[in-house]
């Protein structure tokens, strides 16, 4: 049987990436307000999770046997599906944090020696902290560009040369 309950949560900007100024504005209790109002809404979804899970699980309970087989059998796939995913999206998410890090790096050859679903979320996302984190637990930091600095002026005692002058050797007007 197909689940025929939808996912109608909207996807929020990260808290983090809230107006700063607009919180500033606020002030303490303010601040303290909405705080309190994030994690009375993280309650919430947990509860709304937890009702899903529930609900599911009575659905379930009243399939017949053949209803029973063939819901098992679709839940596996989507699993399935989702895990393959979602490890693409580890994969393309590490290798970009890698190249942030360090662009010479070679991410893939680290890959093939992780455990790409350990950087699931439940829901069969990527989980940026954990990725972040084994970044910089594996990938070393970058020397700096390897194009140099931007002095690359001479070094040492001598003169600085004059290269109008040395255009006007070569063009035979000196």
């Amino acid at each position: 049987m197909a689940d025929d309950t939808q996912d109608t949560t909207t996807t929020d900007a990260p808290e983090g990436a809230a107006d700063q100024s607009a919180t500033d504005d606020l002030g303490d209790p303010g601040k303290k307000a909405l705080e309190a109002e994030r994690a009375a809404r993280k309650e919430a979804e947990k509860a709304r999770k937890a009702l899903e899970r529930e609900l599911e699980q009575i659905r379930t309970a009243n399939l017949t046997e053949s209803e029973k087989a063939v819901a098992e059998a679709e839940k596996r796939g989507r699993i399935a599906a989702m895990t393959e995913f979602g490890q693409r999206l580890v994969r393309s998410d590490f290798v970009a944090a890698a190249a942030r890090r360090n662009p010479d790096y070679d991410a893939a050859s680290v890959l093939d020696d992780l455990n790409l679903a350990r950087f699931l979320t439940e829901d069969g996302e990527p989980d940026g902290d954990a990725i972040a984190k084994a970044v910089e637990r594996l990938v070393p930091t970058s020397n700096g560009p390897k194009f140099g600095n931007a002095d690359q002026g001479p070094r040492g005692g001598g003169s600085i040369p004059d290269f109008n002058q040395a255009l006007r050797r070569a063009a035979g007007r000196a």
